[in-house]
């Protein structure tokens, strides 16, 4: 009798410590259920507050290259001097430059460049360009097109050992402005007198078949200026 009260009690205790242990692994899956529903919808937000945010960081990219683009077609050319919706693209490109991700950030200081340059801002331009260049985390083809475009803007007065320095990493074939670099490069030459280096280059970008019309019609043009025998002299 004494042996089944002590069986029944035992079976008893065995059963709460099973219901026990049953409501402790309950408690603990609901707290990894409710911490993994939390994570996911604070996933969830920040992925929906992220979107808003390039949403709005890419209407106000688009809206300030509305504004870079409005121009009269008589004011169009290069050298005319920027309208007033230009001059307002300024500010609206260096403010997505200052909160918007690095893809419109960058595009974004590119096309402030351009129109710093326009409206005579020359150094600001210049910083701008080779602030891009030297930006690691910027795509490597925009960068590589501030540095040419860094150049390019000063190839008639900077010095040109820093010049051609600069234009070293995209001159390669790899890089998509390897053609207008050699371009750059060729009068950068022509200007320090190294007349035959120049037509070499000249002649290799106006027979390369991967260069546009406009680049070889460029480079056939000079160096038929450069040819004396075709002039006389």
């Amino acid at each position: 009798m004494v042996d089944d009260i002590f069986s029944e009690i035992d079976e008893d205790l065995r059963g709460e410590r099973t219901r026990a242990r049953t409501r402790r692994l309950a408690v603990a899956g609901l707290a990894v259920l409710v911490a993994v529903g939390l994570a996911f919808g604070l996933w969830q937000y920040l992925h929906y507050r992220q979107q808003q945010r390039a949403a709005s960081v890419a209407q106000a990219f688009f809206a300030a290259q509305k504004d870079a683009d409005t121009a009269p077609l008589a004011a169009a050319g290069p050298d005319a001097p920027p309208t007033p919706e230009q001059v307002r693209a300024i500010g609206e490109f260096a403010a997505v430059a200052a909160k918007g991700p690095d893809g419109f950030a960058t595009l974004s200081r590119l096309r402030m460049a351009a129109l710093d340059w326009k409206n005579n801002d020359h150094p600001g331009a210049l910083g701008l360009w080779d602030r891009i260049a030297q930006d690691r985390g910027a795509d490597a083809d925009l960068r590589g097109l501030a540095t040419l475009l860094w150049v390019q803007h000063q190839a008639d007065a900077a010095d040109p050992g820093l010049l051609k320095t600069r234009l070293r990493d995209i001159l390669v074939p790899a890089s998509p402005w390897h053609l207008l670099a050699l371009e750059t490069d060729a009068l950068i030459d022509l200007r320090v007198g190294h007349v035959a280096e120049a037509k070499r280059k000249l002649t290799r970008l106006a027979e390369d078949g991967a260069a546009s019309d406009s680049e070889r019609a460029r480079a056939s043009g000079l160096l038929d200026t450069l040819d004396t025998s075709k002039t006389g002299g």
